[in-house]
């Protein structure tokens, strides 16, 4: 399945609109970043089923919960590594692939690709084009992917307000 994530930029409230090709929205991502913790609802334009995200706050490295009917399905949870973002997606066994910071890479269960991303630079704003290969994982998925995008989102906000440390700027990936 292709779809197109478009966060728009002149909102108070971080909104990503989901579309496919033709333009048409396919789901809603309704929410607000407290500051007390990101809390957003995913949720399908013409269909019943709804993922929450919520942050959890009370662990060191940045943790959000995926629930889905009120049961928590996934757990992302950022890993603290000098080199690289890497993330734990639990209790899956599956992992992120490629570019993070590049908004280029795959989530994979083993060696099976479930979801690839890709951003497109030429666009006004961030647009995000999406392949989920699995009709059924299209909301978790979805959910995963807006996860590491705040999580990046944070970190960046976190690196402008230590802009002081400008010379460390170089980033050894």
């Amino acid at each position: 399945m292709e779809l197109y994530i478009k966060q728009r930029v002149f909102s108070f409230r971080d909104q990503f609109s989901v579309t496919d090709a033709q333009g048409n929205q396919l789901y809603e991502v309704q929410g607000k970043a407290f500051s007390f913790g990101d809390q957003l609802t995913l949720t399908e334009i013409n269909g019943a089923n709804q993922i929450a995200i919520k942050q959890k706050l009370a662990s060191w490295m940045p943790r959000y919960m995926i629930e889905q009917d009120n049961r928590v399905i996934f757990e992302v949870v950022k890993k603290f590594s000098f080199f690289k973002t890497s993330f734990d997606i639990l209790p899956s066994n599956w992992t992120v692939e490629g570019e993070i910071f590049k908004h280029h890479y795959s989530l994979k269960d083993g060696t099976k690709e479930l979801m690839l991303v890709k951003k497109e630079w030429l666009t006004w704003g961030d647009t995000y084009h999406v392949t989920i290969h699995d009709e059924e994982l299209v909301l978790p998925c979805l959910a995963i992917m807006i996860v590491l995008d705040m999580v990046l989102h944070n970190n960046k906000k976190n690196q402008h307000n230590n802009m002081h440390h400008n010379t460390m700027h170089h980033h050894h990936h």
